[in-house]
């Protein structure tokens, strides 16, 4: 599939789970797979990708040699133990009121819980709320405004976790005014500096990225070049099953002619440049600088930190000296958790120890089972480690 190229057939939203679109396109990656006539490796970098991929089962539309991973494309898996720690310790601060997406919740950081007798269980959002910390799920930056509008006389927390998608409307909400009493946890992800790193990896051989098409609706594609000039190709990616295997399609196809770039079959929605006006607002608030990926590494300029001008709504600035340091810092992922493999394309989820068992949708263990855009949720929910045991078995 050519540059700039569309998926097939894409004039109405229902064309894009069209079963016989998506044959044709089945059909269509079984040639080119055969063309290229050895194993590939792909990768996507996008939590929603992972779960449309589980729910309509496209795995089993793809041939045996065309794999297709999962990358660390959900920021609550990524998102580092110290910004968990800090959340929980400010949501028991009191006078403090903390706002988070409901995904968040959750998630375990490494502060213990008192009385617990297994020595690995940690405290999440939900532990701190049920001890009587003031915790607060909401659906947007703009909801938390509203709320320290409310209560003029307590701190507002918002734990601002996610990729460029998130971010921007936490840039639109600073830069329109945002209460003195507001402040936000800098927890905000910028993936092309990620996708730099993993082909450093030892053991990474990965031929193809389906670029996340929530961020790149944003950024766009061009930042993605660094990938395609060091031989990696690259296709945007939608969210629907035409959407996914047309992006399949146009990797394969460049992988065949061995001439990678940066393809667009996610066009409808997705510029080369991306959103200019977002991207205008998002740097007049936030500045790149380092953060680290949750088992992963400190990745330069791969977070958004608030600029000076805005750094007064900076939750770590406006609390500094308040916290147990000390308690921030732990171990990344409690004993016998794999998440980091996981979100690395490593190991599948169900090669880990703890998965189905201690680790479930109901009691989570690790960051990738909570969140609804975790890998191992994705493979729990829609039975894909099943689907694996019984192809097995055969």
């Amino acid at each position: 599939m050519a540059e700039g190229g569309g998926a097939p057939g894409a004039f109405r939203p229902d064309t894009y789970k069209d079963p016989e679109l998506v044959a044709q396109l089945s059909g269509r990656i079984a040639e080119v797979a055969a063309e290229i006539g050895r194993p590939v490796k792909l990768m996507h970098i996008c939590g929603t990708h992972e779960h449309e991929i589980g729910r309509y089962a496209l795995r089993d539309l793809l041939p045996e040699g065309v794999t297709v991973l999962a990358g660390p494309g959900c920021p609550v898996c990524v998102c580092d133990n110290e910004y968990i720690n800090l959340a929980i310790q400010l949501s028991l601060t009191p006078g403090v009121i903390l706002c988070s997406f409901g995904d968040m919740l959750a998630v375990p950081g490494s502060i213990p819980l008192e009385g617990e007798r297994r020595g690995d269980v940690r405290m999440s959002l939900l532990d701190a709320r049920a001890r009587g910390g003031d915790v607060r799920a909401v659906y947007s930056v703009f909801e938390c405004k509203r709320i320290a509008e409310a209560n003029p006389d307590k701190q507002v927390v918002f734990f601002s976790v996610g990729f460029e998608t998130t971010v921007v409307a936490v840039a639109a909400m600073l830069k329109r005014g945002a209460p003195d009493n507001l402040t936000v946890i800098e927890a905000n992800y910028y993936t092309p500096p990620a996708t730099s790193l993993l082909p450093e990896l030892d053991g990474f051989d990965i031929e193809g990225f389906m670029l996340p098409g929530h961020a790149v609706t944003i950024t766009g594609l061009r930042v993605y070049e660094h990938l395609a000039e060091r031989g990696i190709a690259c296709a945007s990616g939608g969210f629907e099953p035409v959407d996914v295997m047309a992006s399949v399609v146009s990797l394969l196809e460049q992988i065949r002619d061995g001439e990678a770039t940066i393809a667009n079959p996610y066009n409808r929605l997705v510029k080369y440049d991306g959103n200019e006006k977002a991207k205008q607002e998002l740097d007049e608030v936030f500045e790149l600088a380092p953060i680290r990926w949750r088992g992963i590494a400190e990745i330069p300029a791969s977070g958004y930190k608030l600029r000076e001008a805005y750094a007064q709504h900076s939750a770590a600035r406006r609390f500094a000296g308040t916290l147990d340091e000390v308690a921030l810092r732990g171990a990344e992922h409690p004993k016998g958790c794999r998440c980091a493999e996981v979100t690395l394309g490593q190991i599948r989820p169900d090669e880990c120890g703890v998965f189905g068992k201690l680790c479930t949708p109901d009691s989570p263990y690790g960051p990738c089972m909570v969140s609804h855009e975790g890998t191992c949720r994705a493979w729990y929910t829609y039975g894909m480690h099943k689907e694996r045991l019984t192809v097995e078995a055969a």
